[in-house]
C-alpha cells in the first residue's frame, strides 16, 4: 500500500529464501483468519453493548449527584487506562453522557490542556476553574501532576505492574495540601472467565502483597483485605545500608559480640589470654565435632560421629553451623568424648587439605562470584575488547572470592553490578575494574595477602564438641 509509519520496517524476500512461497501463503492465511475474527466481533455489536462502560456511567452519575459536606468541595474524579485507545473510545461515550464535563488526555499534552488541568484539578493553583467534574486519562498523568481536587481514582484497567497504581492514587493523595477527609479507588478487574485467561488482578496483587510487606504502603489498593503499614517504608530508610543486605549474618554475630562485650567484658579479656589451639565440649541434641581453621580466612568442618565410626566430614561455614556452636555465657563445659575426639580431629586433619569453600549462592559473595563467572565466560566468547585486559584481573577476584575472602561488602556489590549487555555497560564495567584494581594495589594485589598468609607464625584451631547429654 506504499505507507510506511515511523514503527513500521519493510522486509524485502530475495530469491535465496527457500521458503518464500510458504511464508507468503502464510502471511495469506493469517489476514484471512484476521478478517473472520473481526467479522465475528461486529456480529457480537460489543460497542453498541458494553456493560462495563454502562457501569462506569451509572456509578459516575450517581458519585457527581453526592451532595457534599459543608467542610469539603465537590468531588471530581479521574478515570486511568493504560492504553491511549480505551480513552479515545471512552472520550466521545462520557462527553455524551456528561454534557462536555470531561477533559481528556490521550497522547496529546499542550500547554493549553496543562493550564485546563491545573486550573481545574490542583487545589494548590492560584487560578481556580470549574469547567470540568472528570479527567480520563493514560498514565501520561500517574506522575507529575496534583489532582487533589478530585477525590476518587477509577482504574479502568489494572495494570500488570501495580506500582503504576500506586502512583495513579498518588495523584489525588496529596502531602501538600488536604481536601477531602476519605479518599476513594475504585478498580475494575476482569470477570471470573476474563481472570483465569489473563490473570492480571493475581499477578498485580501478588505484587502489590510483596510491596506491602517490604517497603509498606498507606492505602488499600487492590481490596479491603489488605494491610497497609506505612511504618515498615520508614523502618527500612531507618536501617543501616549494611543491614539491608541480602547477607545479614555479618550484622547478626556482630550484635551478639556487642551485647557479650557490654555484659560480660571478662570472657572478651580472657579470649586476648587464648592459645591458638582450643577444644572444649557442650550439650547439644547430637555428637558431632566442629573444628575451625583460621589462617588467613575461616574454614569450617563439620563431623557427625557415626556408631561404626565412621565419621562422616563435610566443609560448612560459620553461618552454617552458627546454632550449633551457639551457648549461653554461664553454661559448663563438659568432658570431650576422647576416643572420638581424636579420630575425628585427625580426619580433619587430613581432610582440610582439600580446601573448598562452599559459597551460597543468595549471599553477597556468591552474587559477586555469579557475575564474575559470567564474565569470565562472555568477554573471550564475544570478544569483547574494552573488557579483554581485565582478564587476569577478575580471575584473580574469583580466587580471593573463594579462596581468601578479602574483598569488603562494598566491593562485592559493585562487582555484583557488573554488566556487560551494551557498549554503554561495557564502558561503565571497564571503568570500574581500572578504580577497583588501583584502590586494591594492582592487579596482583592477592599476592601480598598470600604472603602475609605464609608469614604466619600460627595457625588458629577451635574445636567444639557437641554431645548427647543423657
Amino acid at each position: 500500500k506504499n505507507l510506511n509509519p515511523k514503527k513500521h520496517k519493510i522486509y524485502y524476500l530475495n530469491k535465496n529464501f527457500k521458503l518464500k512461497k510458504q511464508f507468503l501463503a502464510d502471511i495469506e492465511s493469517d489476514l484471512r483468519l484476521f478478517d473472520q475474527i473481526l467479522k465475528e466481533l461486529k456480529l457480537l455489536k460489543l460497542l453498541e453493548n458494553d456493560p462495563k462502560l454502562a457501569e462506569l456511567v451509572e456509578k459516575v452519575k450517581k458519585i457527581l449527584k453526592q451532595k457534599s459536606s459543608c467542610k469539603e468541595p465537590k468531588r471530581k474524579i479521574v478515570i486511568f487506562s493504560e492504553y491511549t485507545d480505551t480513552v479515545n473510545y471512552l472520550a466521545p461515550k462520557l462527553q455524551k453522557e456528561f454534557k462536555n464535563r470531561v477533559l481528556v488526555v490521550a497522547g496529546d499534552l499542550s500547554k493549553k490542556k496543562v493550564a485546563a488541568i491545573n486550573r481545574n484539578f490542583d487545589a494548590s493553583f492560584p487560578k481556580q476553574e470549574d469547567n470540568y467534574d472528570i479527567l480520563l486519562t493514560t498514565d501520561k498523568l500517574s506522575e507529575g501532576f496534583n489532582l487533589n481536587r478530585a477525590g476518587m481514582v477509577i482504574n479502568y484497567d489494572i495494570p500488570w505492574n501495580p506500582v503504576r497504581v500506586i502512583q495513579r492514587l498518588g495523584r489525588i493523595n496529596r502531602i501538600s495540601k488536604k481536601v477531602f477527609e476519605e479518599l476513594y479507588l475504585v478498580n475494575f478487574f476482569p470477570t471470573e472467565k476474563g481472570a483465569s485467561l489473563v490473570k492480571s488482578r493475581e499477578i498485580a496483587a501478588n505484587k502489590m502483597f510483596l510491596i506491602h510487606n517490604v517497603l509498606g504502603e498507606d492505602a488499600k489498593i487492590f481490596g479491603p483485605d489488605e494491610q497497609p503499614t506505612p511504618a515498615k517504608l520508614y523502618q527500612r530508610i531507618q536501617q543501616n545500608p549494611e543491614e539491608l543486605e541480602e547477607v545479614s549474618f555479618f550484622t547478626k554475630v556482630f550484635k551478639i559480640y556487642q551485647k557479650i562485650k557490654r555484659e560480660h567484658p571478662e570472657i572478651i579479656e580472657r579470649l586476648k589470654k587464648a592459645p591458638p589451639r582450643v577444644k572444649t565440649a557442650k550439650k547439644f541434641k547430637e555428637d558431632e565435632l566442629l573444628v575451625f581453621v583460621k589462617k588467613g580466612r575461616l574454614y569450617v568442618y563439620w563431623a557427625k560421629y557415626t556408631k561404626d565410626g565412621k565419621n562422616k566430614i563435610k566443609v560448612s561455614s560459620l553461618e552454617g553451623v552458627f546454632d550449633r556452636i551457639k551457648c549461653s555465657p554461664n553454661e559448663k563445659s563438659l568432658n570431650w568424648n576422647t576416643g572420638q575426639f581424636w579420630q575425628a580431629y585427625e580426619e580433619v586433619k587430613v581432610f582440610k587439605e582439600i580446601r573448598q569453600l562452599p559459597i551460597n549462592e543468595q549471599s553477597l559473595e556468591g552474587k559477586a562470584l555469579n557475575n564474575l563467572k559470567y564474565l569470565l565466560s562472555q568477554i573471550p566468547k564475544r570478544e569483547i575488547k574494552g573488557l579483554m585486559p581485565y582478564l587476569a584481573f577478575l580471575r584473580t577476584l574469583r580466587e580471593d572470592i573463594l579462596d581468601y575472602g578479602t574483598l569488603a561488602s562494598y566491593t562485592l556489590r559493585r562487582i555484583k553490578d557488573f554488566k556487560i549487555d551494551s557498549e554503554e555497560e561495557v564502558a561503565a564495567t571497564a571503568q570500574e575494574l581500572e578504580e577497583l584494581k588501583k584502590r586494591l594495589g594492582g592487579e596482583n594485589y592477592l599476592e601480598k595477602e598470600k604472603q602475609k598468609i605464609k608469614n604466619l607464625d600460627k595457625e588458629i584451631i577451635v574445636a567444639v564438641e557437641n554431645k548427647i547429654q543423657i
